[in-house]
């Protein structure tokens, strides 16, 4: 009968190079690189790629941001494992099993570490935990993304700059302007407009006004008798309107 994972040899030497992948890989090809240059018998080589070329990648801002931000992600996986070991919160399974974490990557906000939770284990669970793993891995913030279709894999985000909080970008417009008095903030913006008063009429304008009144009454009453219908003329029972003027 096999032993349980947790006490079984193979699994924690697994285990140990799952975890220490990245520094395992580097370490070896340093070693290596090492000897291919040694072997060359040229100690100035050997220092220069050794001295050179890291400080070379230091000095460039876009493979310097590149290291920075693989580095974090390696990181990231060791704090949170020792934040979900020492935490207060439950994330262990009966079996002394913790979640697996299986890859991280870089963000624009930081580094998303994926974890692979094991049986007897839930998202929750590492929710729970998100207070402490964001100390313990030095950042401002951890959040928590599960996945509906796979349960089983989360994905923790660890939130270290916010992007919408940089500096404003300079504009050469500034200087077309800067020698300009700002606007007072209490000044009014609409200029009201004062009513105009009626101009004062005269005698000859009231007898115009009075006359054109008249007229106006003397039009509306024709149109009014106008529109009066006239009466039927009828002989012997006939109607003969339509033949009188």
């Amino acid at each position: 009968m096999m032993p349980r994972p947790k006490q079984w040899v193979g699994f924690v030497i697994l285990g140990t190079l799952v975890r220490w992948r990245a520094e395992i890989t580097t370490l070896v090809i340093g070693l290596v690189l090492y000897v291919w240059l040694d072997s060359v018998g040229n100690p100035w080589i050997t220092s220069g790629v050794f001295i050179g070329l890291p400080l070379l990648v230091f000095a460039v801002p876009y493979t310097r941001r590149m290291v920075v931000s693989r580095v974090w992600c390696v990181v990231d996986r060791h704090r949170i494992r020792s934040s979900l070991r020492q935490t207060k919160i439950r994330t262990v399974t009966r079996d002394g099993d913790y979640p697996l974490l299986f890859w991280a990557r870089p963000t624009k906000t930081g580094e998303r570490v994926w974890v692979w939770l094991p049986a007897g284990s839930a998202a929750r669970d590492v929710e729970d935990a998100l207070d402490y793993i964001a100390p313990a891995c030095m950042a401002r913030d951890a959040r928590l993304h599960t996945i509906r279709k796979l349960s089983t894999v989360c994905a923790i985000d660890v939130i270290r700059r916010d992007p919408l909080a940089a500096s404003a970008v300079g504009s050469p417009l500034s200087r077309f302007t800067k020698h300009h008095a700002p606007a007072d903030p209490g000044a009014a913006t609409v200029t009201p407009i004062k009513p105009t008063p009626p101009a004062p009429t005269t005698s000859s304008e009231t007898t115009t006004d009075n006359g054109s009144r008249a007229a106006s009454a003397a039009d509306s009453q024709s149109s009014e008798t106008a529109r009066k219908p006239v009466a039927a003329v009828v002989v012997n029972g006939e109607d003969l309107s339509d033949y009188v003027d």
